[in-house]
């Protein structure tokens, strides 16, 4: 391993490292190979994903959306060099007039039909002036389909229950009021939530 890089975190699909990139502290995060896949085929899946990710990164950051900029994609070695943004996790700054602007931030990819795929506590990042960062993308894709943005949220709902159930119903109410700001169809994905929920209610009593 290259000596100047420091591993921040290791993931069941990429390592993130901590580098000087030209005198600039950065992130790189590089997607590992799977042994359980043929190496043609896990050498073209992390080379799509890893570009997949760079795009749609760089789409969210167009639409106003504060993400990191990147610097330099190696889709090759699998690797994108991205900013890194200073801050404490949401997780750890956990206050609930924080979910208003992540509801917006959420609303503004659902609206340009982005879904994020793992919007939790510890992908949003708070500076120290309160401003609002979402990273990691690795999960993330384009649909337009209702039930894709319920899912992403019903995540993000049951990850609050478990993590902040004191606060729960602030902070989510917070959030509604941000992503009802700025996405139409709010309303129609709230309702399919409540949906998704009561077929899986009726699933459990059933089995």
């Amino acid at each position: 391993m290259d000596p100047e890089k420091e591993l921040l975190k290791r993931g069941a699909e990429s390592e993130l490292y901590l580098i000087d990139w030209y005198g600039v502290i950065a992130i790189s995060k590089i997607r590992v190979p799977k042994k359980y896949r043929h190496d043609a085929i896990d050498v073209y899946l992390r080379k799509q994903r890893t570009i997949h990710e760079a795009t749609l990164l760089s789409h969210a950051k167009f639409l106003g959306i504060n993400t990191p900029f990147i610097y330099f994609i190696d889709a090759h070695n699998f690797e994108i060099i991205m900013e890194r943004i200073p801050g404490k996790t949401l997780k750890d700054d956990c206050l609930p007039n924080h979910f208003i602007t992540v509801g917006k931030i959420i609303g503004s990819l659902h609206l340009n039909n982005i879904i994020h795929g793992d919007i939790t506590t510890s992908n949003f990042i708070v500076s120290s002036n309160s401003q609002i960062s979402l990273i990691d993308f690795g999960l993330s894709f384009f649909s337009e389909r209702y039930e894709d943005k319920a899912a992403d949220l019903r995540l993000f709902k049951e990850i609050l229950i478990s993590t902040i159930a004191d606060e729960f119903e602030e902070s989510f109410h917070n959030f509604c009021i941000g992503y009802y700001e700025v996405y139409d169809k709010a309303p129609k994905i709230i309702n399919t939530i409540k949906e998704i929920e009561k077929r899986g209610r009726y699933s459990r009593s059933v089995f």
